[in-house]
């Protein structure tokens, strides 16, 4: 009875995010590299003065129909960038399985596969810590209904198996602590129960994604510190250090280029001087703090610490009692608020998205707060109580979050407007004037391009005259502008290359890119003058 809550919890936490899903309308830009870089064909391009069809960037971002299961490509194109491929060929399996099909379900599903994972992993987590039922109960809720979570599910990236990595070596370090005495005095035995199944998973997470290494060091860490100084074992210590070294050995040797990304790559560069800039640290743990109190405790984690600090100053100074904390929390903690701080001190600063890069050890510091908020409570000695007022608490700061804070991203509901003026306008000329440093950026208008059959490429510096038939002719023209400092000069070269066009009318504006309308009408926002 008490497994079957927790499998009711778990489906409940996949229906809310299936939920969510169905209201995603959009992409962001790195999801769209998620679906080209692991179904690539000939590889997109950008033409100047040329046309491109739509099934052109279909092929690019579904898989072929007899170029599935191409792995090799898939850790090539991988090797060009600056990511590990492992969670690539993850997706491209399951995309080449629907053949010819571009659909966010195909993330989806991707992402919601290591969710289980994470969410079975995290319930095996909590009974090896013996945390109460209760306790594991509301842990498991918040988490796998919590905003970030959600949107670790809808984000087409790979933090949501990052997350199952995460999750289930925090697992094996807890075992590894329990099962440590009866294992200690065989080294054989210690290797092969203890050692290898870490090194095996941590092998499989940094080629997940890099960001790995930081919870796998600081945990790491803290168990041979443990097992040196706590329990004096020199032979053990060593032997796990090395087993986690060849772990990382046998990643860079199966994967050479990961070498290049961690310290030649301009991801690897960047993170490497935000790691040791001693002055942007307050900056940055202040930023990612609010990030973890607005967007995974709605506001409420001030509330919550207050509540254990005050808890602890009764219990010290009160009832004069001291706190015992065992090995596996201790460990566990410092491994989660290492990781924590290692990454505000390398990731990437793009606002609510940077959640992203804290959301493998969300569920862990859920765990840990709520798991300190009962163990204070039960030292008071008001455990019932405090255990209804802590749930209350939980669960009104994770409604707060969804209901009053749409804590939930990567759902781009404005989107919905720009495609469907997209579909409103498909039987009209279609242009694209990309910035030539950046034409990668055109990714960022796949919803909105594929509504139409076809669609006029432009190189923004290219200024001679437009002479294409169906441009020139056309009676009105959807323009697609990047910013570039040719912008107003290129824009004027199109409408004077049109002898039907003479006004452009500014529709949308986002980031790096402005959508207009150019047609003869004489209700317009801009009048381009002919020479």
């Amino acid at each position: 009875m008490k497994k079957s809550v927790v499998y009711i919890i778990l489906v409940v936490s996949v229906l809310f995010s299936i939920f969510f899903g169905f209201q995603k309308s959009g992409f962001h830009e790195d999801e769209y590299y998620t679906y080209f870089s692991s179904n690539r064909s000939q590889g997109l391009y950008q033409p100047d003065r040329e046309w491109q069809d739509k099934q052109t960037i279909y092929d690019e971002f579904s898989v072929k129909p007899g170029e599935g299961f191409n792995y090799g490509l898939v850790k090539l194109v991988q090797s060009w960038d600056v990511h590990p491929p492992i969670y690539y060929f993850i997706f491209h399996t399951v995309c080449s399985m629907v053949p010819s099909v571009f659909t966010k379900w195909t993330g989806l599903i991707t992402n919601l596969i290591a969710f289980v994972i994470s969410f079975l992993a995290l319930f095996a987590l909590m009974k090896r810590l013996r945390l109460p039922y209760h306790v594991m109960l509301l842990a498991l809720a918040f988490w796998g209904l919590n905003p970030q979570t959600v949107s670790c599910n809808l984000l087409i990236r790979m933090y949501a198996w990052l997350t199952a990595a995460v999750f289930i070596c925090a697992y094996l370090h807890v075992r590894f602590i329990q099962e440590y005495d009866k294992n200690k005095d065989n080294l054989k035995n210690f290797c092969i129960r203890l050692v290898l199944p870490i090194a095996v998973v941590s092998y499989i997470g940094v080629l997940i994604q890099y960001f790995y290494i930081f919870f796998f060091g600081c945990i790491g860490f803290a168990l041979a510190v443990w097992m040196f100084f706590r329990k004096k074992d020199i032979k053990n210590t060593v032997a796990y250090v090395v087993g986690c070294g060849l772990s990382m050995v046998l990643a860079v040797l199966t994967y050479p280029a990961m070498l290049h990304h961690l310290f030649g790559g301009y991801r690897g560069t960047g993170a490497t001087g935000s790691m040791f800039d001693v002055e942007n640290t307050f900056m940055r743990l202040s930023f990612f703090s609010g990030l973890l109190n607005d967007f995974v405790f709605g506001g409420g984690l001030v509330v919550l610490v207050l509540m254990l600090i005050a808890g602890a100053l009764y219990i010290v100074f009160v009832r004069k009692e001291h706190f015992s904390v065992s090995a596996e929390i201790a460990i566990l903690t410092a491994g989660t608020l290492g990781d924590f701080f290692l990454t505000t001190k390398t990731a990437l600063l793009v606002g609510s998205a940077s959640n992203r890069y804290e959301m493998p050890v969300y569920g862990l510091i859920i765990l840990l707060v709520i798991w300190a908020l009962y163990y204070v409570a039960e030292k008071i000695g008001k455990e019932r109580v405090g255990a209804s007022i802590v749930t209350a608490v939980i669960f009104a700061f994770l409604i707060k979050g969804h209901v009053y804070g749409n804590n939930v991203l990567f759902l781009y509901k404005e989107d919905v407007a720009k495609i469907d003026y997209a579909q409103q306008n498909k039987d009209s000329t279609a242009v694209v004037m990309f910035n030539p440093a950046t034409p990668h950026n055109v990714w960022r208008l796949t919803d909105e391009l594929l509504q139409y059959d076809r669609v006029y490429y432009m190189n923004e510096e290219n200024l001679e005259n437009v002479t294409d038939p169906d441009v020139v002719n056309a009676d009105k023209i959807i323009l697609y502008v990047a910013d570039d400092d040719y912008k107003n000069d290129a824009i004027c070269n199109l409408v004077e290359s049109c002898k039907n066009l003479d006004v452009i009318k500014e529709v949308d504006s986002e980031d790096m890119w402005t959508t207009c309308e150019v047609s003869g009408i004489t209700e317009h926002l801009i009048d381009v003058p002919r020479e």
